[in-house]
């Protein structure tokens, strides 16, 4: 994924979460854990892109894969069963013990 997407990604899934804790809505958390999710696998091909000017003055445009991000990855994963267990305590939970305050 070409790193300008990935940090749109990661800032729309940190506002999400944000949104799933304050309004605690079930919709949203969905979303998010999903979201979580794209982004660790998303690193295992982590691309920047490049411009570059040669000496007859011709621009050239490029990516650079990088495959080392991979290790970064569990930290997402985490993230996802973090909000996943968030999701079912604080939402799912009470609305299957009948103890909901609203539904979504």
């Amino acid at each position: 994924m070409i790193s300008g997407v990935f940090f749109a990604l990661l800032a729309l899934t940190v506002l999400f979460f944000l949104i799933t804790i304050f309004k605690q809505s079930l919709i949203l958390g969905m979303i998010t854990i999903i979201l979580w999710l794209i982004l660790g696998i998303s690193l295992y091909s982590y691309e920047i892109p490049y411009t570059a000017i040669q000496n007859d003055n011709t621009i050239i445009h490029g990516v650079n894969p990088i495959e080392s991000m991979h290790v970064y990855a569990p930290i997402f994963w985490l993230m996802s069963m973090i909000t996943m267990f968030y999701v079912f305590i604080t939402i799912i939970y009470p609305m299957l013990q009948q103890r909901f305050s609203r539904l979504m």
